[in-house]
């Protein structure tokens, strides 16, 4: 029960709920904080996505820290007029960036397949208006998105 999410989007406890069980079978500390009702205005695909892919990259690189590194930290909150969604995980080595701001290099054995779930990311937040950022801050991977609300 420990692992259930409850943040009023039944779509997006499902995907946390199945991420945060699998944290938990690789020793990584999963933390969310979110309010999923700011997610209303957006497709259930593209929910999916997003937080399907965020996480699975999160939770790829955790795979590789020491055990008491292993963490991810998501939240979804609301600041005025926007929805900002959050996902950190603990980097030692931040990866390098291509001009248009999403990481080169990969660590998936098949390379040709490399990028796509972060370009879908990154589609997906220009389908609504939202600014999409990844940068490092101190020793965490960020993933930043700020949707415009009505």
């Amino acid at each position: 029960y420990e692992a259930q999410n409850k943040t009023g989007n039944k779509v997006l406890d499902t995907v946390l709920t199945t991420k945060s069980l699998y944290c938990t079978k690789h020793g990584i500390t999963f933390t969310c904080v979110a309010d999923g009702t700011l997610l209303d205005f957006m497709d259930v695909m593209d929910i999916c996505s997003i937080f399907g892919n965020a996480l699975d990259n999160a939770i790829e690189h955790e795979k590789k820290e020491k055990a008491e590194n292993r963490y991810i930290f998501l939240k979804i909150l609301r600041k005025g007029k926007m929805v900002s969604i959050r996902i950190e995980n603990y980097c030692e080595t931040f990866p390098e960036l291509s001009e248009a701001g999403l990481p080169v290099h990969s660590s998936k054995k098949d390379s040709e397949l490399h990028g796509y779930g972060t370009k879908s990311m990154q589609y997906i937040a220009e389908k609504y208006g939202a600014n999409f950022r990844i940068f490092s801050e101190k020793n965490l991977f960020v993933v930043s998105m700020l949707f415009p609300i009505e």
